[in-house]
């Protein structure tokens, strides 16, 4: 009897714990993370750059007309008249100095164009291809000769009005020369004729040069 009111305490406990524990309420939940904030309104537009006051003065000063009484053609024209008239002075002014220069070598300038020449003329003898190739030869020393003297003239550069063409005739005296003369002699005439119109080009310019520079006072 004892035993049978033990085990029924024992049922009436373990219902009453169940009970219990199936009462209990369930943990509550943790709240939603809040909601993320609204994105920021866009920046307003930029408002447009203030125009310079300089630039702005500028573009009116050109809109304004111009006060001279002449129209566009007479403006190009007297414009154009002017420009020439600077370069007129310039060019005045290199030919005194390179005039100024050249004076204090004249007896140099005349020595050498006179050996110029000279060489030329000994090439008018020629009458065969091999007498050109001797004339060549012989000439030979002349021409180095004319350019070591032709040297000292304007050593530094840039000074004389005629270096630049001595230096072109003795290499064509000896090279292009008597190559255009000996083919002359083969019936090709006209390396010879464009040889002959530089070489006569630039002999008319040394004697002008030296008439100026013979009457040229400092």
């Amino acid at each position: 009897m004892r035993a049978a009111l033990a085990f029924m305490w024992v049922v009436v406990i373990g219902l009453g714990l169940g009970l219990s524990f199936g009462c209990e309420k369930e943990p509550a939940k943790a709240p939603p993370p809040p909601a993320a904030p609204p994105a920021p309104p866009p920046p307003p537009a930029a408002a447009p750059a203030a125009v310079d006051a300089g630039t702005a003065s500028a573009r009116s000063a050109k809109m304004v007309a111009p006060s001279d009484g002449l129209s566009l053609a007479d403006r190009i024209k007297k414009r154009q008249a002017d420009e020439k008239k600077l370069a007129d002075e310039l060019a005045g002014e290199e030919k005194k100095r390179l005039l100024t220069y050249d004076k204090t070598k004249l007896a140099i300038h005349q020595q050498v164009f006179a050996s110029i020449k000279k060489v030329r003329e000994a090439y008018d003898k020629a009458k065969s291809k091999e007498d050109v190739e001797k004339i060549r030869a012989a000439q030979q020393k002349t021409i180095d000769a004319t350019g070591k003297k032709m040297m000292t003239i304007d050593p530094k550069g840039g000074n004389s009005n005629l270096v630049t063409d001595y230096d072109v005739m003795l290499d064509a005296l000896s090279n292009g020369y008597p190559d255009a003369l000996a083919a002359s002699f083969g019936d090709d005439k006209k390396p010879l004729d464009a040889m002959n119109a530089e070489l006569d080009k630039r002999t008319k310019k040394i004697d002008a040069w030296l008439v100026d520079l013979k009457a040229f006072k400092k």
